[in-house]
C-alpha cells in the first residue's frame, strides 16, 4: 500500500507579516523602554538643556515600537516569498 504523504499544513497566506510585526514591535518596545529606564536618572540629575531631553527620550519608546513592528513585518513577509 503506497500512500503519498500529504503536504504540510500551511498557516493562512497573509498571517506571517502579522506575527513578524507583533514580535518586532515587542522587541522594539523592550529596547526602547530599557533605554528609557537606564537614561532617565542621568537626565534627571542634569541641568539646563540636557534635562529637557527627558521628554524627548520618552518619545523613543513608541518610535522604536513602530520601527520594530514595520521591520519585523517586512522581514517575515520577505522570507515567506522566497
Amino acid at each position: 500500500m503506497n500512500q503519498t504523504p500529504s503536504a504540510s499544513p500551511r498557516r493562512g497566506p497573509g498571517l506571517g507579516w502579522i506575527w513578524g510585526a507583533l514580535g518586532g514591535g515587542a522587541l522594539g518596545f523592550g529596547v526602547g523602554y530599557t533605554f528609557y529606564v537606564l537614561i532617565t536618572p542621568v537626565l534627571e540629575a542634569s541641568t539646563g538643556l540636557v534635562r529637557e531631553l527627558q521628554g524627548l527620550s520618552w518619545n523613543l519608546v513608541p518610535l522604536l515600537t513602530l520601527a520594530g513592528a514595520v521591520l519585523g513585518g517586512l522581514l517575515v513577509s520577505r522570507r515567506r516569498r522566497r
